[in-house]
């Protein structure tokens, strides 16, 4: 006599433990982590939500994940001392979380029961490299994973409720703002069938109010609706046919470094035209739509980082959808070949280096394997990695970290290139920027000067005089107008928080009427 349920109950416990192992046995912590924890322990000790302390230039891209990390390092701190690697851990716990409760929720209540469905769906996930690399490593992508699972939910829900769908979608842009174009058109598609759009409407805007009041208040705090990231990776000056040219090697990179990603893309819209399903062809556009946002962005440096949501997406459209149980093993027989006998295929990746030292960490094209890179690297002296030491060693963190983060005074400037590790060990005395102004609201704002470039990484000259102007305190910035125009940018960033003269300058900052001033900097190098 056969018990379906326990059945079940075995066949889903087993491929999330397998699942997990591969997790856990490829954990990691990213050097742009380490950028989000500068800001958790100037958050937490009250300097404000910058990187330099009462700097006001918000470097995260995650509000809600960076969030969610403050509360727990808080809570953590109230019963047991800060250790120097503390936020190593509980990233990796939060981390870890979050990607499990995603891939229970697939299997349990979006994939259609059966082994083959079940097993599909995990294997897909387990085998890409990209999306174990990415189910840990610090950023906000295990979150991210986690509300589009939701979102999904209660989207395939029979009474779709468009104020849930709304307020997930405001979670889901919180965590990562450009996420949201994956569920754009199926949250249009919901209000569209709703048969009352005016109130449909109204419900929408009460979901996203949680979206709103951030951007308000990102608005009024830091003085721009963005993160200072977006206008340092986007106000480059380079062409969106380079850009795009650079997109299009990311997802090449991907069918050499991790085939299994585009695979289940193609594999999910090939299971839509085969059983037409009206749902899930609109989550299926907002997947194309949010490649094709990915290719004009030019893609990341990290390998895969920007591909895993979308392959999430689909493989919830491959196991909600009814496929021949044929088509289903062929599908599982792709995913083994391109996954188990990749080269980087999370079985056998996580120590290449070790044992292959001409193992490529990157591509001609400036991709790289980040998880490799930090995760076990004699000769770059990187072990940023759980399996290999626990997050035992101290050097990993910041000796000035938990109750010992005590800004005195800005003791002097240190300009680098990475800006996680570096920043976050010096502590907070130390004023960090970096060469591809993620820190720096006026580089961000200056155009690519130098032809060479790396996507992700866009590198600024520093004007005349303004290390001195960072070092000093005092406007020595060489070129009267670009002077001005960080005069003015000055008072957004450091500025009395309820000055109305600084509102003053909010609006007129976020309304160009001082693109001039940068616009006739700029005429002197062309």
């Amino acid at each position: 006599m056969t018990h379906p349920k326990k059945e079940k109950t075995l066949i889903v416990f087993s491929m999330l433990s397998f699942y997990l192992l591969l997790v856990i046995r490829n954990a990691w912590v990213s050097d742009d982590a380490m950028i989000t924890f500068r800001v958790v322990e100037n958050f937490l000790a009250g300097y404000g939500l910058g990187y330099n302390p009462f700097v006001r230039v918000q470097v995260f891209t995650h509000p809600l994940w960076m969030f969610l990390i403050s509360s727990v390092y808080f809570f953590e701190g109230l019963f047991i001392p800060h250790a120097p690697n503390a936020l190593f851990y509980i990233t990796t716990f939060l981390s870890i979380l979050f990607s499990i409760l995603t891939v229970f929720f697939l299997l349990t209540r979006i994939s259609k029961p059966g082994i083959l469905s079940l097993g599909l769906s995990v294997l897909i996930l387990s085998l890409s490299s990209g999306f174990v690399d990415f189910s840990t490593s610090g950023l906000e992508n295990p979150l991210t994973h986690f509300l589009l699972v939701i979102f999904v939910l209660a989207y395939l829900a029979e009474n779709q409720n468009l104020f849930l769908l709304s307020f997930i979608s405001s979670l889901i842009m919180l965590n990562r703002l450009d996420a949201f174009i994956l569920i754009a058109p199926s949250l249009f598609y919901v209000w569209w069938i709703s048969g009352q759009r005016k109130i449909g409407l109204g419900w929408m805007a009460a979901g996203l109010v949680p979206v709103i009041v951030w951007e308000l208040f990102s608005l009024i705090y830091f003085g721009f609706p963005f993160p200072n990231t977006a206008y340092a990776k986007l106000n480059t000056g380079i062409s969106g046919i380079l850009l795009a040219q650079q997109g299009i090697d990311y997802l090449l990179n991907s069918i050499n470094w991790d085939p299994v990603i585009l695979f289940a893309i193609g594999f999910a819209g090939v299971v839509l035209y085969l059983e037409r399903n009206n749902k899930l062809i609109f989550l299926y556009i907002g997947v194309l739509f949010y490649l094709a946002y990915v290719v004009k962005i030019g893609g990341d440096f990290m390998s895969g980082r920007f591909l895993t949501a979308p392959l999430l997406l689909s493989v919830a459209i491959i196991s909600n959808q009814v496929v021949l149980k044929r088509g289903q093993l062929v599908g599982v027989g792709m995913v083994v070949l391109l996954g188990a006998f990749s080269l980087r295929s999370p079985l056998v990746s996580s120590n290449m280096v070790l044992y292959l030292p001409e193992y490529p960490i990157g591509d001609n094209n400036g991709i790289s394997d980040q998880r490799l890179y930090y995760f076990g690297n004699p000769a770059e002296n990187q072990f940023n990695s759980f399996v290999e030491n626990g997050f035992r060693d101290a050097w990993l963190g910041s000796k000035f970290a938990g109750d010992k983060w005590y800004f005195m005074r800005f003791q002097k400037v240190f300009i680098t290139d990475a800006l996680g590790k570096p920043g976050y060990e010096r502590g907070p005395n130390i004023y960090m920027m970096d060469n591809f102004a993620l820190s720096d609201p006026l580089l961000a704002r200056l155009p690519v000067t130098n032809s060479y470039w790396q996507i992700g990484h866009f590198r600024r000259d520093l004007p005349d005089g303004y290390y001195e102007t960072l070092e000093t305190g005092d406007n020595k910035i060489v070129d009267p107008n670009l002077s001005l125009y960080y005069s003015k940018l000055r008072i957004i960033t450091t500025g009395r928080l309820r000055d109305w003269g600084r509102i003053v300058e909010i609006w007129k900052f976020n309304t160009g009427q001082y693109d001039y001033l940068l616009e006739k900097y700029i005429q002197r190098f062309s």
